[in-house]
This record gives C-alpha cells, sequence and structure tokens, in this order.
C-alpha cells in the first residue's frame, strides 16, 4: 500500500504562490488564509457586473452563499449555453458558451446553406471547442476543481475594532507629539528662565562690586579730608601762638 505524504505546501488563491501549511499569511500579497471563511460570491459577482476586478479572488474553496451541488446541477443542465458559468460569475467565458450555442441552432438550421459555401469541419469546430469546454467544466466541478471568483468581506465588528486600534493609536501620537511640544516650550521657558537668572545675578554683582568702590572711594576722600583739616588746625595754633608772643612782647 501507498502512503500518502501529508500536504506540506498550499497554494495562494490569490497570487498562487506556494505557502507553508502552517503559514498565516502569504508573504507575496499579503492575504489572510483565516479571512477565506468571510468570503462571498454574490459581492464578487456585483463588482465583476461593474467590470470592477480588485481585490477578486479565483478559488475552489466555496463560499458560504455558494453551494457545490447546486454548481454541479448548473453544469450538467446548463453547461452548454454556459449557464455555470453565469451562476458562478464567469460572465466572459459564458458569453462564449451563449455564443456558440446560438451558432450550434444556426448551423443546424441552416445546414444545407453553409455546407455548400464552406466544409463541414470548419463549420462545426466552435461547436466541438465548446463541447469540449463543457465537458471539461463538468469534470472539474465533480472533482472540486473549479474555481470560482470570490471577495474577502471583513465582518463589521472587525472593522470596527480596527477603526478603534487606529484612532486610539492616531491619539497616542497626537498626546506624544504633544508631548514633546510641552516638554521642548518648558525647555525654552527654563532655558530663558535661567538666562534672566543669570542676567539678574550679573547685575546685582555689578552693582554690588561698584557700591563698594563708592563706598571706599568715599572712606579715602573722608580720610584724607580729616588729614587736610588736622593741617590746617595745626598751623591756626601755630598761628595763634605767634600772635599771643608778639603781644606779650609788645608789652
Amino acid at each position: 500500500m501507498k502512503i500518502r505524504k501529508p500536504k506540506t505546501h498550499k497554494k495562494c488563491p490569490r497570487c498562487g504562490n506556494k505557502c507553508l501549511m502552517a503559514q498565516k499569511e502569504c508573504e507575496e500579497c499579503g492575504l489572510v488564509f483565516s479571512r477565506l471563511q468571510y468570503t462571498s460570491n454574490k459581492a464578487a459577482k456585483k463588482k465583476l457586473r461593474k467590470f470592477d476586478t480588485d481585490f477578486i479572488i479565483y478559488t475552489n474553496q466555496y463560499p458560504n452563499d455558494l453551494t457545490w451541488w447546486k454548481v454541479l446541477l448548473m453544469t450538467f443542465f446548463t453547461g452548454i449555453f454556459g449557464g455555470h458559468y453565469y451562476y458562478t460569475g464567469k460572465y466572459i467565458k459564458g458569453g462564449l458558451m451563449s455564443t456558440s450555442f446560438v451558432y450550434l441552432i444556426f448551423a443546424v438550421v441552416f445546414n444545407a446553406e453553409w455546407s455548400q459555401k464552406s466544409e463541414t469541419y470548419l463549420l462545426y469546430l466552435p461547436i466541438g471547442i465548446a463541447g469540449i469546454a463543457w465537458m471539461v467544466s463538468l469534470v472539474y466541478v465533480a472533482f472540486k476543481k473549479y474555481k470560482v471568483p470570490v471577495i474577502v468581506e471583513i465582518p463589521e465588528q472587525e472593522v470596527l475594532d480596527k477603526k478603534v486600534e487606529y484612532d486610539r493609536n492616531e491619539v497616542a501620537k497626537n498626546d506624544g507629539q504633544t508631548t514633546e511640544v510641552v516638554v521642548e516650550a518648558t525647555d525654552e521657558k527654563l532655558k530663558k528662565k535661567s538666562k534672566k537668572t543669570k542676567k539678574k545675578q550679573s547685575t546685582e554683582v555689578e552693582n554690588e562690586e561698584t557700591k563698594t568702590e563708592t563706598t571706599v572711594e568715599a572712606k579715602e576722600d573722608a580720610v584724607v579730608e580729616a588729614k587736610s583739616e588736622e593741617i590746617v588746625s595745626d598751623d591756626t595754633k601755630e598761628e595763634v601762638v605767634a600772635k599771643e608772643e608778639e603781644k606779650k612782647e609788645e608789652e
């Protein structure tokens, strides 16, 4: 008996990159694999009707709004004219299958006239291609290899949580910026205050030095005046003594 080896890799449904089975996110396109449970085929069909292919993923993992057995029945009964393509949202392929089916009807009705103008194998070549495409798609659906377009719809609660986290981060960033601005402003204020205090201290020191210089000069002037007064008083005393001696001599 052959022992099957466990799968170690899986393909990303968006970009086709090979990822490990335990890997939670595709390293190429950034698709989170856990979000594939929130996929929707109806939302993808709405976008495809508007020719908008952004964020469309083609995967064989059917979403909740699309069942495998319905796709199988649509392929079996209406696949010849592209009914399963319209049902799953592949409108271009469905249009090609529909045109081939219409061509089949015209070929059956106007078989005699067309066969005279062209060869029979050229006449039924598009019909054969459409029939082969129908059989291939039926096999793919039966073995669950048929890929359908889906789009990831993030739940509203998760969106709200992300918005709350984003708002909190923005508030934290703004708070950090405001605190930095406040710190810078306080630093500038402190610097200005320190400069003012230094100027005041320097002016006070200069005033004290000028005061001491003036007091020293005043003291020196007072000492000089006192000495000059003493000298004058000594001169006056000598004059008085000399006058008294002259008076005595006259007597």
